[in-house]
């Protein structure tokens, strides 16, 4: 079964390859896969299956490569086959252009809405306890939403980074109207060289960022530097295994030379939510390195990290532990799920 799926997968990418990305089919490729991956999370989260869910996939790369055909047959109507502009084929400037272009797009009641998720995110794992009081750093803060939550748990300070100046310049403006200013400090710069003294903070976090780089054991050294010893890490990474990420990764793949707002433009046309706008761009995108929770604590303890927890995301449509091991087929929808993970600075 597993087979025949994977067969599948690599048969739609190399249709879609073979095809170009003239405008027209570009945006065939963009809603095709956007609509693949988003039926596929109806199957991830339902536990009641009619069927294994290597051929339930398997149908739903059939039906998209059936949808594909039928609008490429129709691309004779497009005026011209001008192709896209082409976007960044290295990591992490691709990286930049992409979160610098998602994250400041945000109103004021989306923005609010989506700090009160990493309110509850820190409530459900019961760490106020560790964050009141605290100085708190985010490595790689985007628009500073995890900051703002901290703050609202009791942080007495939060300082972000981040290497877009418009994510940066969203978070210093939201933390000016919140008169936060004198608890929030935003600073654009690289998560492997921050502009902090050593020993500066009590709890860090990277929530999704530095499975995105380069050399993420750089930047866990910069941790490192900045965090006290016994300070506590909220590390976020990406498991490995699944069908959701074989989709996921193979979309990044066939559409790695269409510009990410011509993906953000076309999603905005068909009145997708901001946050599933974000998803689905950052899911269409981002290039992400996977690992196992053994292959992940065995670096941070290369570092002096210890003290491993395993943390939930609390909602429906986070890959959980406790949804992996609950559903017959946890295994091969979500491999090692989502590794949220909080780990104490043992020794520098």
């Amino acid at each position: 079964m597993q087979k025949v799926y994977m067969d599948s997968l690599n048969k739609l990418k190399n249709e879609m390859e073979k095809a170009g990305n003239s405008n027209f089919i570009a945006y065939a490729k963009v809603v095709t896969l956007a609509v693949m991956n988003m039926r596929y999370e109806k199957i991830a989260f339902n536990k009641d299956l009619n069927g294994h869910p290597y051929d339930l996939a398997n149908n739903l790369i059939e039906d998209a490569l059936a949808m594909f055909h039928a609008m490429y047959e129709a691309s004779f109507i497009e005026s011209g086959k001008t192709a896209k502009k082409t976007k960044s084929h290295d990591k992490e400037e691709k990286h930049l252009s992409l979160f610098n272009e998602i994250w400041n797009k945000y109103n004021s009641e989306e923005f609010e809405g989506y700090v009160d998720r990493y309110v509850y995110r820190i409530n459900v794992n019961n760490l106020a306890g560790l964050i009141k009081d605290k100085s708190c750093v985010d490595l790689g803060c985007g628009n500073g939403v995890f900051c703002f939550a901290l703050l609202k748990c009791g942080a007495k300070y939060a300082a972000g980074i981040d290497f877009g100046e418009d994510s940066i310049q969203y978070a210093k403006a939201v933390a000016k109207e919140k008169n936060l200013d004198e608890r929030a400090h935003f600073v654009t710069s690289s998560v492997y060289k921050t502009p902090f003294e050593d020993d500066s903070f009590d709890f860090a976090i990277q929530n999704g960022v530095f499975h995105h780089l380069k050399d993420y054991e750089k930047a866990i050294m910069e941790t490192r530097r900045i965090l006290k010893q016994g300070g506590w890490f909220w590390y976020y990474t990406d498991g490995e295994g699944g069908i959701s990420y074989d989709l996921w990764d193979t979309s990044v793949e066939i559409l790695r030379d269409v510009p990410s707002d011509f993906i953000e433009d076309i999603l905005e046309s068909m009145n997708v939510s901001r946050s599933k706008i974000v998803h689905l761009t950052d899911g269409l995108n981002a290039t992400y390195a996977h690992t196992s929770w053994d292959k992940i604590t065995s670096v941070l303890s290369k570092y002096g990290f210890g003290d491993f927890k395993r943390l939930t995301g609390g909602f429906e449509t986070d890959f959980d532990l406790d949804k992996i091991q609950s559903d017959p087929y946890g295994k091969e929808k979500f491999g090692e799920g989502d590794l949220r993970i909080l780990c104490r600075l043992m020794e520098k």
